[in-house]
């Protein structure tokens, strides 16, 4: 009996997903460059704005930014701002 390592089997997933999802989803690619430039643009504004205006990098900053892009960072800042 074959018996595959996990992580290979994991990583092996997570290949046949990126690339089902690059084949049918034109936009995914985009959506992803999105969400890690938007993750990175939040890091470096976390790192310069005072502690109150902060808003830290989570799944729903990440996926908001992937879908709105530049803009989704500032409505995020404007509501953190606004809110504390």
């Amino acid at each position: 009996m074959l018996v595959v390592h996990p992580i290979i089997l994991k990583c092996l997933m997570v290949c046949l997903i990126l690339l089902i999802a690059v084949i049918f989803d034109q936009y995914f690619l985009r959506w992803l460059k999105n969400a890690l430039i938007g993750a990175v643009c939040i890091y470096i504004c976390d790192l310069f704005l005072p502690i109150t205006w902060q808003v830290g990098i989570s799944l729903f900053t990440v996926l908001f930014t992937a879908l709105l892009g530049i803009p989704g960072i500032v409505i995020l800042y404007l509501f953190s701002i606004c809110i504390k």
